[in-house]
């Protein structure tokens, strides 16, 4: 299972929406498919995410259980957890399966009080009363699973929070709905419950581009970090590493970099996990640190370290049904409406409320970046006179023409703060913000290189009334191109373009994470012909509109 920090577990269990897309990596990849395809060659993308295993050293003890019988009595209330009221209402109003069930090992007890499905998405209940409760940073289990009478099986996101009784963690296993609307048998595994709080390790070298620093000590599994590249723009420095470490997963750890300047001790605003380097982590992060601090700054690596284990595998038999919750989903179609569809990029199909969420499957719009390709990145709906916030969840693509365009598709979803028998005569209209307009357009803004030298040079273009810079310049023979904007209203270049000899070429594909705010681009074109005439585009660049809001009634 993956330990979840707190920072990590607070955005996933809260359901707040995730930040904006990788685009350099997503439209870098679009780009090496898309030349793959023209040349002949086939691929297939992979779109699932990878889950991380840590095997650990000791093994699990196992306890077989007698099948403990359901009592059918009120829940106490209380599983409005983590901004998620849908749980709660679909327990208090009998969509639920409460469950009474316990097992107990190594003096630990954990308890079942209840399964809940709508359809969609499945919630287990339950409660882990821990002797000594330690203080921690990351709590989860090494191994959860959970099957079914067909011989299904599932491996559950797990959610864990302290409670306000000693010595209790309240939780959710969470995954998706296979029952729909029928009856099945469940069994459940929950193994070795283990403890995590961060560890810190000074780092010893010169902080620089290319330079190997040392951990103070091996205790952590981590033999080296390698600077790769640090970037400032005023005060945000970014800084990308690579984690040497003879771990099978390095990453369960959560191993990242703290400044510290005298002091003050500077946590990273920001902070992703890239596809790997080799054999080694690879890992950027980002920091707000005035310039002044930076001089004479030291870093450290921090990660998480066992700090209590609880050894033993929670079993539990149980029934679930999910036609109580079929039985209760309301639902309608909507409309076309090409002018809504324009404004928002998202052909918004129907309307469905179940006991956990209020959800709206649609497909995107349109996909034309020569137009620019417009996404809101917030979305709330407003319930008579409440706002809920919600988030856009992502399930695949439909492809409109083959090879050529693809549409998103998914649904916006929310946690209703209550439930109502009749739904139809309910008011309900979304609000989406927080504005962000992606744009290539190969047909315009050329720009001449003068020859580069390893002297910077700049060009300055005007992208969409926005200006933005582009500084170049030799590193032996890779030409660097940094691209940067004054205008908060420009996020930033996502990948450039470079036409040598009336060939366009795309700079080294390096990953980047997410960004929600502008950002400088540093990126690297290697093996560009000697003593050719140069000419660069700004190619795929992300415009911001921060204070655009759109509206759209849905009920």
């Amino acid at each position: 299972m993956n330990r979840f920090s707190l920072e990590q577990m607070e955005r996933a269990i809260s359901r707040k929406p995730e930040p904006a897309p990788d685009f350099e990596a997503m439209w870098s990849t679009i780009e090496e498919e898309v030349g793959r395809r023209r040349s002949g060659q086939s691929s297939t993308v992979n779109r699932s995410s990878v889950t991380r295993k840590w095997v650990p050293a000791a093994a699990s003890a196992v306890v077989f259980l007698a099948v403990a019988v359901p009592v059918f009595a009120a829940i106490n209330p209380g599983w409005d957890l983590w901004g998620r009221p849908g749980v709660n209402n679909a327990i208090q109003h009998g969509f639920g399966e409460p469950l009474d069930l316990s097992a107990r090992q190594s003096g630990t007890t954990m308890k079942l009080h209840g399964v809940v499905t709508d359809g969609e998405q499945m919630d287990v209940l339950f409660t882990m009363q821990v002797p000594g409760l330690p203080d921690y940073d990351a709590v989860d289990f090494e191994s959860v699973s959970l099957s079914d009478s067909k011989g299904k099986d599932a491996e559950p996101n797990v959610l864990l929070k302290r409670d306000e009784e000693k010595d209790t963690l309240k939780g959710m296993f969470e995954l998706q709905d296979e029952l729909k609307k029928s009856k099945r048998s469940m069994h459940l595994d929950a193994s070795n419950l283990v403890f995590y709080q961060y560890d810190d390790l000074p780092l010893s070298g010169n902080i620089a581009e290319g330079s190997m620093l040392a951990p103070s000590s091996s205790a952590g599994g981590f033999a080296a970090v390698e600077i790769q590249s640090i970037v400032r723009k005023n005060d945000q420095l970014t800084i990308r590493y690579a984690l040497t470490s003879p771990l099978e997963d390095p990453g369960d750890l959560d191993p990242h970099l703290v400044i510290t300047s005298g002091s003050h001790t500077y946590q990273s605003v920001s902070r992703a996990v890239l596809p790997p380097d080799g054999n080694d982590l690879l890992c950027q992060s980002t920091f707000t640190i005035p310039e002044r601090d930076w001089k004479g700054a030291k870093l450290h690596l921090t990660y998480l370290q066992e700090v209590k284990r609880v050894a033993g595998t929670w079993a539990f038999d149980f029934n679930a049904d999910g036609s109580k919750a079929s039985e209760a989903i309301y639902s309608k179609p909507l409309p076309a409406n090409e002018e809504q569809a324009a404004n928002v990029n998202l052909n918004l199909k129907q309307l469905v409320i179940t006991p956990l969420q209020i959800r709206i499957p649609y497909r995107q719009a349109s996909n034309d970046w020569t137009e620019g390709v417009r996404r809101f990145t917030k979305v709330s709906l407003q319930l008579g006179d409440r706002r809920i916030e919600g988030d856009d969840y992502h399930t695949g693509m439909y492809e409109k023409i083959r090879h050529r365009e693809y549409l998103d598709e998914g649904y916006l979803r929310f946690e209703s703060p209550t439930w109502f028998k009749d739904w139809s005569g309910e008011p309900m209209k979304l609000i989406f913000s927080g504005l962000e307009i992606t744009k290539r357009d190969l047909s315009k803004h050329w720009y001449d290189l003068a020859a580069p030298t390893a002297t910077e040079q700049q060009v300055q273009m005007d992208l969409d009334g926005r200006k933005v810079t582009f500084t170049y310049y030799l590193k032996g023979s890779q030409l660097i191109v940094k691209s940067s904007s004054e205008d908060p209203t420009f996020k930033g270049v996502s990948q450039s373009v470079i036409r040598a000899g009336g060939k366009e070429i795309l700079p080294d594909y390096v990953p980047a994470p997410p960004s929600s705010g502008p950002f400088t681009k540093v990126e690297t074109y290697s093996n560009l012909p000697e003593g050719t005439a140069l000419q660069l585009n700004p190619g795929i660049y992300v415009l911001l509109e921060p204070d655009e809001t759109v509206e759209a009634a849905i009920n």
